[in-house]
């Protein structure tokens, strides 16, 4: 949008020209004034007005040329003749002689009072065709200038269009490939508890246990489509206190029959001893967010270990300031995280997986922030890796400050390769 035009600024002297010219006009003007002051007057008046004129285009290129020359020039006519009957007068000299009148008269009312007068008339004569060409050059610039703004308007205003297109794509793509990642785990999960159903004869007892396996993630599937029917509106969060050990279990209910089908164990500890039932810590948040989390780390935990192998998971309650806080944390013996790809981790569709998504820690990390508590990867002694998630184990009383690694350092056995605040 154009701006408003910037004020012209008054020539140099205009302020104290006005001033004077208004004072020796009230002189001029006063009723029936001395002669003396009249003679007087006349001359300081146009002498005032020449060297305004002067000093207003002695180094200006616009005010320059024939036409100021020629007003200059009439006010210079107009200060001697007007000087030149001062001179008279106060000299007496028309007592002298009769040519002294003539004089007088000539330089106050006839030719040399007339020169002055049309030499100003030419100049301004001369100068106003000349401002009304400048005028049109000027108005021709302005349309041009404001039809290139209009055009560079137009096109950043579409340059926007396509960046907030482009980068509500990319948004729609983000929450796209997070949603078909969360249905592929419980749909591996399906496709692995069928295979397992028919690879040989089962009884009543396991058909029911395979059934029921594939019926809970087709339910956690059917979540994960309601959800993106749902996705106009807020994610609905219901956040209750409640047992972090049950929760645990139920995850690992959905994914034991992979489990045994890869030959992997799975290991809860509480305060580093086995489980006992009524002894884990308990944590305030969401069940189906934190469900969906822990799925998507003891997925990629059991994909991480060889057969044989053991994914464990640990509870454990902490206090952090004056708020308590609980760690669960999903352990493996893998290959662990190699030191050259251990930043972007966090980092979506950044995968070391051939047939990866790259979105699994990402879409993990957002659940644990939008439940307020912290996540973070940690290498292990003896190879394979840990994420621990650190979750309020209650509603906070009061502000809750950030979690930081402090609160996690009895899971430690290293520094941690990233952490991810909410």
């Amino acid at each position: 949008m154009l701006g408003p035009a910037p004020s012209p600024q008054p020539l140099p002297g205009a302020r104290t020209s006005c001033a004077l010219l208004t004072l020796l006009t009230i002189l001029l003007a006063w009723p029936s004034p001395p002669e003396a002051l009249r003679v007087i007057v006349l001359p300081c008046y146009f002498a005032l007005l020449l060297w305004f004129f002067w000093t207003a285009s002695s180094g200006r290129g616009l005010l320059q040329g024939q036409p100021m020359r020629l007003v200059c020039t009439g006010f210079l006519v107009l200060w001697l003749g007007f000087t030149a009957a001062a001179v008279v007068h106060f000299g007496e000299l028309e007592a002298y002689h009769a040519a002294f009148v003539y004089v007088r008269a000539v330089c106050e009312r006839g030719a040399l009072f007339l020169l002055g007068l049309t030499l100003i008339a030419y100049g301004l004569m001369l100068w106003i065709p000349a401002q009304l060409r400048a005028h049109e050059v000027l108005q021709r610039d302005l349309d041009h200038q404001t039809s290139e703004l209009l055009v560079a308007e137009h096109a950043r205003s579409e340059l926007e269009h396509r960046l907030v297109e482009a980068d509500r794509r990319a948004i729609l793509g983000g929450i796209a490939a997070s949603i078909a990642h969360d249905l592929r785990n419980p749909l591996a999960i399906v496709v692995g508890t069928a295979e397992s159903l028919c690879r040989k004869q089962r009884g009543p007892a396991e058909i029911r246990e395979h059934t029921d396996v594939i019926r809970r993630n087709i339910d956690k599937a059917n979540q994960t489509l309601s959800a993106l029917i749902d996705l106009g509106r807020p994610r609905a969060s219901a956040p209750a206190t409640i047992d972090a050990r049950a929760v645990v279990q139920e995850v690992l209910g959905l994914v034991v029959t992979e489990g045994r089908r890869r030959r992997i164990a799975f290991a809860i500890r509480v305060d580093g001893r086995a489980g006992r039932a009524g002894t884990a810590p308990r944590v305030f948040a969401d069940r189906t967010l934190l469900q969906q989390a822990l799925l998507n780390l003891v997925l990629n935990a059991m994909q991480a270990t060889s057969s044989g192998g053991t994914v464990t998971l640990r509870l454990r309650q902490r206090r952090h300031g004056s708020n308590a806080m609980t760690v669960v944390a999903v352990e493996d013996r893998g290959r662990g995280i190699e030191q050259p790809v251990r930043m972007p981790q966090f980092a979506p569709f950044h995968t070391t997986k051939p047939d990866g998504t790259g979105l699994g820690l990402w879409s993990c990390r957002r659940i644990v922030a939008e439940l307020g508590g912290r996540l973070a990867l940690y290498p292990r002694h003896r190879g394979g890796a840990r994420v621990a998630l650190l979750l309020p184990a209650a509603p906070a009383s009061a502000p809750a400050t950030t979690p930081t690694a402090a609160a996690t350092t009895d899971l430690e056995e290293t520094k941690p390769c990233l952490g991810a605040t909410s």
